[in-house]
C-alpha cells in the first residue's frame, strides 16, 4: 500500500494510518452525534457541565440504597459497560464495511472493538482520576474506600464487556464454521441468492476507504493489515451481514431489558443510581441509531421523522398518555370550567369576608394560648426553594432554632409559606411538631429526622424517566376509586414518603382540624399556573382573601391574584388531594418533577411556586395585610423568619466579554442568574411598604445558607483559584456526604448565630 509522504517521519505516518487512529478520524467525520454524547459524559465527570444542578455528583458520588460504596459504583460500571458495548456495536454496524480487511481476521467484531476502544479507555481513565480527586477532597473517605469505589466501577464495566464479547466470540465462531462448510455450496445451489448477495455487496462498495497499515490483534499485539483480495468477496459480505445481525439482536435485547426494568421500579433494589439511569438512556439513543441504520439503511432518517409525526398524533389524540396528574382528586368527572367569570364568582366580597372571619377564629384560638396581659409576637416563616438543598437547610434551621428557643419558634408561628424544597422541609418539621404535641414522638429535633430529609430522592425519579416515562407509561396504581399512572411524579412522592417514614401520607383535608384548633401553623402552598401566571393557593382552609382584595375601594379593575384550589376543584374531590402531591406541585423542577395538569377545561397547567415568588414573602405579606387590624390589636408585632438557601447580598460578578457565544447567551443567562435578585428587590419593597401600614412593629430575621470557603488541591493543569470556592450544595434532589455536612454546619456560622440571638431578643420583648 502506497502511503502519502509525511514530513514528520515514518513512525508518525504508521501511527496515523493505524486502525485505531483511523477509527477515531472516521468517527470525527461521520459519527458526530456519538462523539457528542461522549463529550457530554466527559463534561459531567470532569465537572465542566451541570455543576450548578449537581449532575457531576451523580457520577462522582453515586448512591445506591442510600450508600456510596463498591455496589453503587459497580452498577455505574455495568451501565457504562452497556454504553461502551452499544457504542462499539453501532460503529461496527455503520462503518465496518469500510474496513473489509476485518473479514480476513479470525474474530472481526472483537478485533474491531479492541481498536475502537481508544475513546472509551481515555474516558475511563479520566473518570477514575476524577473519582479519586473528588472523593479525596469533597467527601470523608479513607483511601481504602476510594479504592473499593474505583474497583467497583472497573469490575462492573469489565463484567458487562466480557459477557458481550463472550457472546459475540461464540456466535462468530459458529458463523465461521458454518460459512466455511456450507456458504459456498449454498450460493452455488441458489444462483438467485448469489446474484442478490453480490448486488448488495456492490451497492455497499466493500473496499478499503482508509489506507490502514496496522491494527491491534486480540492478543494485544500490533500486526500488519492482512490482504483480503484473494478471499471470496461474497463470503466476506455474508460474514459482515451475520455479525451485523448479531449486533442488532444484542441491541434489541438490551433495549428490551432496560425498558423491562420499569416493571420493578417500586423495588428499592432496582432503583439504580441516577447516573447509571442516565448512561442507560444514552445507550438507548446509541442503540436505536445502530438498529435503525441496519434495518432501514438509507430510509433511517425518513422513517424516524415519520415515527415522530405518528407519535405526536397519538399524543395529541390522547391515545398515548402524555400528561402528568396529581393523586387523590377525580380526573373522571366533568372538568371544572376555567373562565374569568367563574374565577370572579369564586372570589368575591362575600367569600372574602366569610373566609376572613373563619381565619380570625383560628387566630383567636392561638391568642388564647397566652395570658390576656401578654401580647405575643406573631411569626411568619418564609422559606425559599432550591431542591433538596433547601429542604435540608430549612429543616436544619427550624430544628436548631426551635430547640434553642425551647419550642417558642413553632409556638409563635402562625403561617408558613415558600416554594419547592424549602416548603417540603418546613412541612416535614411542622408534621413532626404535631406528632410531638400529640405524644407520638419524643422530639421533633432529633437528628434522625434531618438525616431522613437529606436522603437521596433523585435515583428513582431518573430511573422512572428512563425506563418508563420516555416510552410508554403502562403501570397503574389504585387510590380509593381512582386509577393513576406510575410515573416519575409517583416515584418522587413514594421516595419522599419512604424517606420521611410516611408521616406525611395524608390528604390535605387531614390538616384542617389541627390548623383550625391552632395546634400547628397554617401552611399555604402556592404553585404557579402556567396558563395565566396566577397562583394556585392550596390549603385545607378557605382562604379566598389570598386571591383577591375585596375590601379595596380604589375603583380600578383588580386582576385576581390567584385561584383557591379547594373551591375551584370542589366537584373533582379536591379535599382528597394527597398532601405530598400538593407539595410536588409546589416543587416542580423542569424535566425532573414534571409539570402537572389539573382536571379543568382548558387544562390547568402547574409549575413551581418559585417561578412567581421563590421566598414566600409575597404570600405572607398578603396574609398580613388582610389581618393587619387583628395583628395590631392582639400582638406585639410580626417577625418574618426568612430561611434562604442563598446569600442575599452577593458580590457583583465580573462580566464575560470578547466572545460571540457570550454575547448571545448573556441576556438570557443574566436574567436567569439574577431572577432571585429581582424577587428580592420586590420583596424588600413589599416589607418596606408594610411597615408603613401595619400598626405594629415589623422585624425581619434572615437565616442564609452561605457555605464556608475552603481551599482544595487542583488537578494538574487547573487554575488553583477555581478550587478556592465555597462548598455550595448543588440545586438537585441528591446531596453528597460533604454537602450534607456543609448544610448541617452552616447554622453555626456567625451570621446565622447572630440571627438566632436577634430572634431570641425579639421574642423576649
Amino acid at each position: 500500500m502506497n502511503l502519502p509522504k509525511n514530513p514528520f517521519g515514518e513512525w508518525i505516518t504508521k501511527v496515523y494510518y493505524s486502525f485505531a487512529v483511523q477509527l477515531i478520524l472516521n468517527s470525527v467525520k461521520k459519527n458526530q452525534i456519538l462523539l457528542f454524547i461522549w463529550l457530554v459524559l466527559l463534561g459531567f465527570v470532569t465537572r465542566q457541565f451541570g455543576d450548578i444542578i449537581g449532575i457531576p455528583y451523580l457520577f462522582l458520588d453515586p448512591e445506591y440504597l442510600s450508600e456510596t460504596n463498591f455496589k453503587s459504583f459497580f452498577i455505574i460500571g455495568i451501565s457504562l459497560g452497556v454504553f461502551i458495548t452499544s457504542f462499539h456495536i453501532t460503529i461496527y454496524i455503520l462503518d465496518s464495511y469500510k474496513f473489509p480487511f476485518l473479514g480476513a481476521t479470525p474474530k472481526p467484531f472483537a478485533t474491531f472493538c479492541l481498536n475502537n476502544s481508544t475513546i472509551p479507555v481515555i474516558f475511563t481513565i479520566l473518570y477514575v482520576v476524577n473519582i479519586i480527586y473528588f472523593q479525596n477532597n469533597y467527601n470523608i473517605r479513607t483511601m481504602w474506600e476510594v479504592i473499593c469505589q474505583v474497583a467497583g466501577l472497573l469490575c462492573g464495566q469489565l463484567v458487562t464487556i466480557l459477557i458481550m464479547f463472550i457472546y459475540f466470540s461464540r456466535t462468530n465462531k459458529d458463523i465461521f464454521k458454518e460459512l466455511a462448510s456450507s456458504v459456498d455450496k449454498t450460493l452455488k445451489r441458489n444462483p438467485i441468492n448469489r446474484v442478490n448477495v453480490l448486488k448488495d455487496f456492490h451497492s455497499k462498495k466493500l473496499k478499503n476507504k482508509y489506507p490502514i497499515t496496522s491494527f491491534f490483534t486480540i492478543s494485544l499485539k500490533v500486526a500488519k493489515t492482512p490482504t483480503h483480495e484473494h478471499l471470496d468477496r461474497s463470503m466476506m459480505m455474508m460474514i459482515f451481514d451475520q455479525n451485523h445481525l448479531n449486533a442488532v439482536i444484542v441491541e434489541i435485547c438490551l433495549i428490551t431489558l432496560i425498558i423491562s426494568l420499569g416493571l420493578f421500579r417500586d423495588n428499592p433494589l432496582f432503583q439504580i443510581p441516577a447516573a447509571a439511569s442516565g448512561i442507560l438512556f444514552f445507550s438507548i439513543i446509541v442503540m436505536f441509531t445502530g438498529a435503525f441504520s441496519y434495518w432501514l439503511r438509507g430510509w433511517a432518517i425518513t422513517t424516524l421523522v415519520l415515527i415522530l409525526i405518528l407519535f405526536n398524533i397519538l399524543i395529541k389524540e390522547e391515545i398515548i398518555q402524555s400528561t402528568y396528574q396529581v393523586f387523590g382528586i377525580n380526573y373522571n368527572k366533568q372538568s371544572a370550567v376555567y373562565t374569568i367569570d367563574r374565577l370572579k364568582a369564586l372570589s368575591n366580597a362575600h367569600t372574602y369576608q366569610e373566609d376572613k372571619a373563619q381565619t380570625i377564629k383560628i387566630l383567636d384560638k392561638w391568642r388564647s394560648h397566652y395570658p390576656d396581659s401578654v401580647k405575643p409576637k406573631m411569626i411568619f416563616i418564609c422559606t425559599s426553594g432550591g431542591g433538596q438543598r433547601a429542604a435540608v437547610w430549612t429543616m436544619r434551621t427550624l430544628q436548631y432554632v426551635d430547640s434553642i428557643t425551647k419550642g417558642e419558634l413553632i409556638k409563635h408561628t402562625r403561617l408558613i409559606t415558600g416554594a419547592s424544597g424549602g416548603i417540603i422541609g418546613a412541612s416535614y418539621f411542622r408534621e413532626l411538631a404535631l406528632l410531638q404535641s400529640q405524644g407520638k414522638i419524643k422530639s421533633a429535633h432529633e437528628f434522625k429526622y434531618l438525616n431522613n430529609i437529606s436522603n437521596d430522592v433523585l435515583n428513582p425519579i431518573v430511573f422512572s424517566m428512563v425506563v418508563n416515562d420516555l416510552f410508554f407509561r403502562f403501570q397503574k396504581f389504585t387510590d380509593g376509586n381512582h386509577e393513576y399512572y406510575k410515573d416519575r411524579g409517583y416515584a418522587f412522592e413514594q421516595k419522599l414518603h419512604e424517606n420521611t417514614e410516611y408521616v406525611m401520607y395524608k390528604r390535605i383535608s387531614d390538616y384542617k382540624k389541627p390548623e383550625e384548633d391552632a395546634q400547628i401553623p397554617m401552611l399555604i402552598l402556592s404553585p404557579t399556573i402556567i396558563n395565566d401566571g396566577r397562583k394556585l393557593y392550596i390549603s385545607p382552609l378557605n382562604i379566598a382573601y389570598m386571591t383577591t382584595n375585596a375590601s379595596s375601594n380604589t375603583g380600578f379593575q383588580e386582576k385576581l391574584k390567584g385561584i383557591e384550589f379547594r373551591k375551584f376543584f370542589e366537584q373533582q374531590e379536591a379535599n382528597d388531594l394527597h398532601f405530598m402531591s400538593a407539595l410536588r406541585m409546589s416543587a416542580t423542577f423542569p424535566y425532573i418533577t414534571p409539570n402537572v395538569d389539573l382536571p379543568s377545561e382548558p387544562a390547568m397547567e402547574i409549575m413551581d411556586a418559585g417561578l412567581s415568588d421563590n421566598f414566600g414573602v409575597k404570600d405572607a405579606t398578603a396574609f398580613m395585610f388582610t389581618f393587619k387590624e387583628w395583628i395590631s390589636a392582639n400582638t406585639s408585632g410580626v417577625i418574618f423568619v426568612n430561611i434562604r438557601d442563598s446569600q442575599k447580598n452577593q458580590e457583583v460578578e465580573k462580566g464575560n466579554t470578547g466572545s460571540v457565544f457570550q454575547t448571545i447567551v448573556t441576556p438570557i443567562g443574566s436574567l436567569y442568574n439574577n431572577w432571585s435578585d429581582y424577587q428580592d428587590f420586590n420583596n424588600d419593597n413589599l416589607l418596606e411598604y408594610a411597615s408603613s401600614w401595619l400598626n405594629a412593629p415589623l422585624d425581619v430575621v434572615e437565616f442564609e445558607y452561605i457555605p464556608r470557603t475552603n481551599q482544595f488541591k487542583a488537578l494538574p493543569g487547573e487554575n488553583p483559584a477555581k478550587h478556592s470556592v465555597s462548598e455550595r450544595a448543588a440545586l438537585s434532589w441528591h446531596l453528597t456526604l460533604r454537602e450534607k455536612e456543609n448544610l448541617y454546619n452552616t447554622i453555626l456560622e456567625q451570621n446565622n448565630q447572630q440571627s438566632i440571638q436577634r430572634l431570641q431578643f425579639l421574642l423576649s420583648q
